[in-house]
């Protein structure tokens, strides 16, 4: 199966905000679209993974195709779109459904929507008749979505896009590619991509914020709402198709608070992520771990809600004993409270704070 191009044609005088990787989060993309003043004016480009994983799916594709009946709105496949796809199979209903209870899905949504409740026994070939039937506009646009958007400037897709083979690009590979910006890759125009979170490229520092390379002509977007517990969700803000003067925005769904201390940045600080987050608890403090992480035998008070026991071992979620700086009366986001401190977001940084918060 050949790639789907999508190349629209801009006007120069318009802006273009992109946002990836929604994952069913309502709440948090109204928010974001009200922040950046977004406007019928404006062109609004989704980087796939428009459902799935969050609180609220199919309210979530319904706003968007309510959006685009009236404005200028483009929207390319995500790994996690593409699920909705299941929905047409005659096989592999087992799987389905095991799924759905598992798991937050626009699936799960349409059957709350229909009145039909989920248990392991429930006859999954004939709720996908239903489901054809009844949410048949829903499936249709999640269906239509091209993989690529393509313009002079720009280069838009889900997870990557190989130099120089656009047009021979399975469809698969443009939107299951992980750590795209890892793979050396630069281009003559800017590639703007989502899927693989920013949370997971920095070597030292969490940092759920855009990056921009404007050397290799490389943009990714995704914060990592939903998928990572302290993540965000982004815009990128162009400001026509010819300018290189992006600004960013993003919103989370944390608390907020002021400090009532300063602090400055830790001098030493390191990261724990996949494939190096098996962990051994050495010691266990109310809400914290102190454990080893296997691979460094570096020692780290974890909180314990990050844990989880394997038969193969202990594992963490992502972690950083960074600490942030902080000054007096800056607003943070308070992404966990715990004995030791709290876990605390800052201009999209994630870092402990140790002081007083109201």
């Amino acid at each position: 199966m050949a790639i789907q191009i999508f190349q629209p044609k801009l006007d120069n005088t318009r802006r273009i905000i992109v946002i990836s990787d929604i994952l069913g989060n309502y709440e948090a993309l109204t928010r974001l679209l009200a922040k950046v003043h977004y406007t019928h004016e404006d062109y609004l480009i989704l980087l796939g993974n428009l459902v799935e994983r969050g609180p609220e799916s199919l309210r979530t594709l319904r706003y968007i195709m309510e959006l685009s009946r009236s404005r200028r709105v483009f929207a390319v496949t995500g790994d996690m779109d593409i699920l909705s796809r299941e929905i047409f199979r005659a096989d592999r209903n087992h799987e389905l459904l095991q799924y759905v209870l598992r798991n937050q899905s626009i699936v799960r949504d349409m059957c709350a929507e229909c009145g039909i409740r989920l248990t392991p026994e429930v006859n999954m070939h004939s709720i996908k008749l239903e489901l054809r039937e009844v949410f048949a506009a829903e499936l249709e646009f999640l269906q239509c979505m091209p993989h690529v958007i393509e313009t002079p400037k720009f280069v838009f897709a889900h997870a990557q896009i190989l130099p120089g083979e656009l047009e021979e690009m399975e469809p698969r590979d443009v939107y299951r590619a992980d750590a795209f910006l890892n793979k050396g890759f630069s281009f003559d125009r800017y590639v703007v991509v989502g899927h693989w979170p920013t949370l997971r490229y920095p070597e030292y520092k969490r940092c759920a914020n855009p990056i921009i390379n404007k050397a290799r002509k490389i943009i990714c977007v995704d914060g990592g709402m939903t998928m990572l517990r302290d993540g965000q969700l982004n815009a990128l803000v162009i400001p026509n198709c010819e300018s290189e003067d992006f600004t960013i925005a993003s919103v989370d769904n944390f608390p907020k608070k002021r400090a009532l201390n300063s602090q400055n940045a830790g001098m030493e600080r390191h990261l724990i992520q996949e494939p190096d987050n098996r962990v051994k608890i050495l010691k266990v403090s109310g809400d914290m771990c102190y454990c080893r992480q296997e691979k460094t035998e570096l020692n780290f008070w974890i909180p314990k809600v990050f844990l989880t026991q394997t038969p193969q071992g202990c594992y963490t979620e992502d972690y950083t004993d960074y600490q942030l700086k902080v000054t007096f009366g800056d607003e943070v986001s308070v992404v966990l409270e715990t004995s030791r401190g709290t876990l605390v977001k800052r201009d999209g940084v994630t870092g402990w704070y140790y002081g007083m918060l109201e």
